[in-house]
């Protein structure tokens, strides 16, 4: 069974090119995404996450590897 885990995460909207709004997250490089105004950006943004984070449940792991779900509050 999977726990809900919240956390906050810092959004950074930033004009660029041609009007466009990249968008990402201080706490998470990886994720960026860009869209025509800031809600539609927002919107890529959840999505990114989304895909994200669902990437690292496809990776398999070696044969003896043991898994364990962690709960983790993430303080300032």
């Amino acid at each position: 069974m999977r726990m809900a885990t919240r956390m906050k995460l810092t959004a950074v909207y930033e004009p660029v090119e041609d009007g466009w709004i990249q968008a990402h997250f201080v706490e998470l490089p990886g994720v960026i995404t860009a869209g025509r105004s800031r809600e539609e950006a927002r919107i890529l943004l959840r999505d990114a996450l989304r895909e994200y984070l669902a990437s690292f449940d496809s990776v398999p792991a070696d044969p003896g590897t043991e898994r364990e779900e962690l709960a983790l509050t993430l303080a300032p």
